[in-house]
């Protein structure tokens, strides 16, 4: 008498099989190759820069004191004015993840306007605008493996003409950051001479788990 046959196990059938333990240590190898060859980000990728539209508190941006804040009515922008011993630039530090990539983007008016992130990793990237009217630029780095931190800027050329940035943003794998107290830098004054507000204090949420 021949023996019964018995259904082919499908592929639904193997994967719900699975011992949950075995499963799970599966799943966290192809998690950790995932990590180690850049293959797939540990968090989602997010706008880490605070106050990127310069329309609202807290400031964080430090500006040498040539940078000036737009009043005009729902166009907020900041402009720089270099001289001789000054590029009219602004900075502000984000936490990143070592080994990851990150793009930064900015919206620029003005020729020689830069745009650039530095790291104490060797991670180096700029971009910088040769354009007279309202343009957009952008440009990448990857961290190295110790790096936790990074710092964006933009700013002019000496002795070139005004520049102005609308918007920055610094996009990749992190935490969005949220004000919460640590002390800021004041904020530019206003271009028509007037004092801008005093910045409430702020701080960053922690970024790296």
């Amino acid at each position: 008498m021949r023996a019964p046959r018995h259904p082919r196990p499908t592929r639904r059938s193997r994967r719900l099989g699975l011992p949950v333990g075995l499963a799970l240590t599966i799943a966290a190898a192809a998690s950790t190759v995932g990590l180690a060859t850049g293959s797939a980000d540990p968090l989602p990728r997010v706008d880490l820069i605070v106050n990127g539209a310069f329309d609202s508190y807290p400031w964080i941006w430090t500006c040498e004191p040539n940078v000036r804040s737009s009043t005009i009515p729902h166009d907020h922008y900041v402009s720089g004015y270099p001289t001789a011993d000054s590029t009219a630039r602004c900075a502000q530090r984000v936490r990143v993840l070592p080994n990851s990539s990150y793009t930064l983007l900015a919206t620029v008016r003005g020729r020689f306007a830069f745009v650039g992130v530095t790291g104490a990793g060797g991670e180096n990237a700029s971009a910088w605008s040769s354009q007279s009217d309202w343009n957009d630029l952008s440009t990448q780095v990857t961290t190295g493996p110790d790096t936790t931190e990074l710092t964006v800027y933009f700013h002019g050329w000496y002795e070139q003409s005004a520049y102005d940035v609308r918007r920055v943003s610094f996009v990749g794998p992190g935490f969005e950051p949220r004000p919460c107290g640590e002390p800021s830098g004041p904020a530019p004054t206003a271009t028509d001479g007037t004092p801008s507000a005093s910045p409430s204090p702020t701080c960053r949420r922690t970024y790296i788990p």
